[in-house]
Formats: structure tokens, C-alpha cells, sequence
């Protein structure tokens, strides 16, 4: 994802690969203020699907059992990141509605907000020729080509976006996120600041901006931009995860700590270990790896796979640990 050594010494390794997938693409899909999956009756997208929405659109007793919700409507939930309602609205109005480009690109947001990029793209496939060649159109195909991974390709299409409407700053945070997974910083760091110029209250923009800035070992910067991402949205969990890694970075385990609810404290507890791990805090990172693994209510093979390499390292010679500060890269 980063540039780093063999042993994995950025943050992005604190739980595992999933963990980082949900910060890295929580920003995205918050970025975009809403994308997900159109799963709004399309079935699989081909045309056959396309044609019976047609079909159950000309029938009466259809229509009679089709729901009353306007695009504003779903737009509305999307805004509140409530993705099943807008899912639920948009599917009932395109049965009724089935050319209807607005509501398309609606449903392609609301996909992306789910983290189903393939069904986005399935919607966006069915727009108008002219709807498609749209600057919001080619953002939403950025986003839901970044969401499966195909960077190159999401560039190029966030990148024309943000070439015909300056104003798409979900464009500019997407390339901030294209530029994070491949450690290009300054690149990053540029792309999220623009992004925060065309809209200077995302708490999602700060929040990326802050993530990479905590990837790169930047820990004050990266304290900052959480704060001001959680003064502007205070609700976003992942933020307030992300800033727990960064007081921990700082040694400042019991402020990372404070105010974690029992259900997440054995997770909260494992990534802190993490980090004083990483820092060399070896005695410290023990108390946190016990301390998830007695507070999990299930088996915690995270927290219980960290300790046994922490018992690694701590067996190692002080100079052949490959264990460094957080954010730094090794042999790059």
C-alpha cells in the first residue's frame, strides 16, 4: 500500500488488511458524500434485466405497489449516509422510471456508500450516451474503479472530472487517496488540500489528509487534521479511531484509550499495542495485547498473533529488529 520494509513498519498493518481497506475507502466513500451499489432491481445489469424494469413499469398492478419516494428523497438519505433507504427508494422509483439518468447516478452513489463498486459500475453502463460523457458521471466511474482497485484507470477518470468542473471535490480527494496507497506523499498531501480549497468544511478531507500524514510518521500534523475532521463531524468512527492511533504514536496511550466503549475496547487495545510495539515500547505493547485478548468476548487471533511477535522481537538482539518509528520507511 505504502513504500515500507519487509516487517510492515507503517500504520497500516495495525489489524489487518480489512482495517486499512475501511479507513483508506471510508474516505473515499465519504468523500463522494455518497456512492454504493445500485442494487435497485437492475439484476446483473444486462439488458434482459433492463427490459423487464421496463415491463414492470407498464404494469398497473406494479405501479399501484411502487413506492411514493422522489430521487430528492433518496439524495436526502444519501446526505445522511442512510445507503438502505436511498437503495430502497431508488429501486422502487426506477421501476417506474427506468431511463431516468438522475436517478441512475443517484443509485450509483449509493452503491459506492455500500462499497460495491461493480454494481456502480453496472449502473453508470446504463446511462444515457450524453449523461455518461457528464463530469459527475466520470467521478462516480473514478470512485467505483478505485473501490475494485483499478487505480490507473480511476485517475484517469477522476482526473478528466476534475477538468471539467473545478468544483468536484470528491475528484481531488479520490486522487489524494490514488496517491496515499502509492506512497506518492506529496502528491497526496497536494490532491487533499485542493480538495479541501473547493470545500473547506470536509471532515472527510481533513480525515484522509490526517491519515496520510500519520502513514508518512507525520504524528502532530496527523493529530491536527483528526482534530479538525471531528470538529466538523464528530460522528465518523473511523476518525476517532484514527486519532487513538495518533496519540498512541505520541505515547499517549490513556487520551488514545479514554472513551472507548466496551465493545470496541479489545480492538482499541490491539491497535494501541500495535503502535508502542512499533515504537519500541515493548512492555507497554504487552500490557495492551493481554489486555484485548482478557477484554474479547470471542478469541482474538489479532491481538494473540501481535503478541507472539512482539515475544519475537523481544527475544532479538536490540540491533537486528526490524521494528521502527511509525510512518517510516526502511531500504526505500
Amino acid at each position: 500500500m505504502v513504500h515500507a520494509s519487509s516487517e510492515a513498519v507503517h500504520l497500516g498493518l495495525i489489524v489487518s488488511s480489512k482495517h486499512i481497506r475501511s479507513i483508506l475507502l471510508a474516505g473515499a466513500l465519504l468523500a463522494l458524500t455518497a456512492c454504493d451499489d445500485l442494487g435497485l432491481g437492475l439484476g446483473d445489469g444486462t439488458e434482459k434485466s433492463i427490459s423487464e424494469a421496463v415491463e414492470d413499469a407498464e404494469n398497473p398492478v406494479r405501479q399501484a405497489l411502487a413506492g411514493t419516494g422522489t430521487v430528492a428523497d433518496a439524495d436526502r438519505a444519501i446526505e445522511r449516509k442512510d445507503f438502505d433507504l436511498a437503495y430502497t427508494i431508488l429501486r422502487q422509483y426506477l421501476v417506474v422510471n427506468p431511463d431516468d439518468d438522475a436517478a441512475k447516478l443517484s443509485l450509483a452513489r449509493t452503491y459506492l456508500g455500500r462499497s460495491e463498486g461493480r454494481n456502480a459500475q453496472t449502473v453508470l453502463n446504463t446511462l444515457s450516451e450524453e449523461t455518461k460523457e457528464s463530469p459527475r458521471a466520470k467521478l462516480l466511474r473514478g470512485l467505483s474503479l478505485l473501490v475494485i482497485g483499478k487505480r490507473v484507470e480511476a485517475a484517469e477518470q477522476l482526473e478528466l472530472a476534475l477538468a471539467e468542473d473545478p468544483t468536484l471535490w470528491q475528484a481531488a480527494n479520490g486522487l489524494g487517496l490514488i496517491h496515499d496507497i502509492e506512497g506518492n506523499w506529496d502528491e497526496a498531501e497536494a490532491a487533499y488540500k485542493r480538495a479541501l480549497r473547493i470545500k473547506t468544511d470536509s471532515a472527510t478531507a481533513y480525515n484522509n489528509l490526517g491519515y496520510s500524514y500519520l502513514l508518512q510518521g507525520r504524528i502532530d500534523d496527523a493529530t491536527e487534521m483528526f482534530s479538525t475532521s471531528l470538529a466538523l463531524d464528530p460522528e465518523p468512527v473511523i476518525t476517532r479511531s484514527n486519532l487513538r492511533l495518533a496519540l498512541a504514536a505520541k505515547g499517549r496511550y490513556a487520551d488514545a484509550i479514554a472513551g472507548t466503549d466496551r465493545e470496541n475496547l479489545p480492538q482499541v487495545l490491539n491497535n494501541i499495542g500495535y503502535v508502542a510495539m512499533l515504537l519500541g515500547d515493548y512492555e507497554s505493547a504487552d500490557t495492551f495485547f493481554n489486555r484485548a485478548i482478557d477484554e474479547s468476548p470471542v478469541y482474538y487471533d489479532a491481538a494473540v498473533a501481535n503478541l507472539e511477535r512482539l515475544n519475537t522481537l523481544i527475544d532479538q538482539p536490540a540491533e537486528a529488529s526490524p521494528v521502527t518509528r511509525v510512518g517510516r520507511s526502511v531500504g526505500n
